[in-house]
């Protein structure tokens, strides 16, 4: 039971903060005697749909996109004086027109046409002008921020930069799944490969969009973590110099990869997997069996095997293309051995303040 509520509860948590904001934007609105109950409730439980430094972003675009659409209408319904259908036709058009165009260039206005046609059209029944609603809809907007925000913060919080540290953990094991596979004679057919790498690639813009919510925390002093931003650009070149890997073993096969560089090869992608392996458990707070183990003297092994080729003069019977490519591994496992060093690094830093705090 409690292994399913770890893998399963976030659901409930996100139920809770967001019947809490909805109920309690509700309660603040009565409690100051005002009738913007439903702006204040759509925008609180908007702004709590994400973590702590999503919901920062979404109330700012809220208010923003908000104030601009209600200043629009209210001029355009000022000007005009709408009072027939084709009128009112014509006050909507001008309104809609350039607040639709920017809400096209950025996520953040997408809510000024909406604030607009509320404005202009107002409410069946009730006798208030264009004034009036651009105020009731930016007052209904700014209380359910901030009772968002507060509950955000306050209510079983969510934040980004945990989020993120999860993601890269994901990420770091993925690489090392894609390591595995392209080892000599794994067997794992090109497709499975190309799907994993756009997996990997659609896990790291999860973890970019991760890593900016959570450098907006960090400009309002929540959350503890590390920045998740180096471990984001350091995943980054990994994935790069997997990618290098892949294409550079995978296009020389084995004919290519004889009995002196098969076996540095596929140790050095197998240690390489291994690096990566105890990078996701530090990430995921697992507990580790001990250090990684060093890529260098598996590197220099399969540098020298192909140093001992060209010496011997086994190398002048091979295309320019199979040059390239083994020469290519040689280069890429150089670069994946400096870079796994530095992401190690920066797991380690992550890892220990997250033992330390008990987060």
């Amino acid at each position: 039971m409690t292994n399913l509520l770890k893998r399963h509860g976030w659901w409930a948590i996100h139920a809770i903060r967001m019947t809490v904001a909805g109920v309690a934007a509700l309660a603040a609105v009565y409690a100051l005697g005002l009738t913007v109950e439903l702006s204040a409730v759509i925008s609180a439980i908007v702004v709590t749909q994400s973590n702590i430094g999503g919901s920062l972003g979404k109330a700012f675009e809220q208010g923003a996109g908000s104030f601009l659409g209600a200043v629009v209408a209210a001029v355009v319904a000022l000007l005009l004086r709408p009072d027939d259908p084709l009128s009112t036709a014509l006050a909507l058009t001008l309104a809609l027109v350039p607040l639709s165009v920017l809400a096209a260039f950025s996520v953040g206005f997408q809510i000024a046409p909406i604030t607009a046609t509320v404005v202009l059209l107002g409410a069946p029944g009730l006798d208030v002008g264009p004034d009036v609603l651009a105020a009731e809809r930016l007052l209904g907007i700014t209380i359910g921020c901030g009772v968002g925000l507060l509950t955000g913060v306050l209510v079983l919080p969510a934040r980004a930069s945990r989020s993120a540290v999860a993601v890269a953990a994901t990420v770091a094991g993925l690489l090392a799944a894609q390591l595995r596979a392209i080892a000599p004679d794994d067997g794992t057919g090109e497709d499975t490969l190309a799907a994993r790498a756009s997996e990997i690639r659609r896990a790291l813009l999860e973890l970019s969009t991760l890593a900016a919510e959570a450098a907006r925390e960090r400009r309002f002093a929540i959350g503890r973590t590390p920045d998740p931003e180096r471990a984001l650009r350091a995943l980054r070149r990994v994935r790069f110099d997997v990618d290098m890997l892949r294409r550079a073993a995978r296009g020389a096969g084995d004919d290519t990869l004889t009995d002196a560089l098969a076996e540095p090869w596929r140790r050095a992608a197998t240690g390489a997997a291994g690096a990566l392996t105890h990078v996701e458990a530090l990430l995921a707070g697992r507990p580790i069996a001990g250090p990684a183990v060093s890529l260098a003297p598996i590197v220099r092994d399969y540098r020298e095997a192909l140093d001992g080729m060209r010496k011997a003069g086994r190398t002048r019977s091979m295309s320019t293309p199979e040059l390239a490519r083994l020469f290519g591994i040689k280069f890429a496992l150089r670069q994946l051995e400096r870079d796994l060093v530095e992401l190690d690094a920066v797991a380690q830093d992550i890892a220990l303040p997250r033992r330390r705090w008990g987060s």
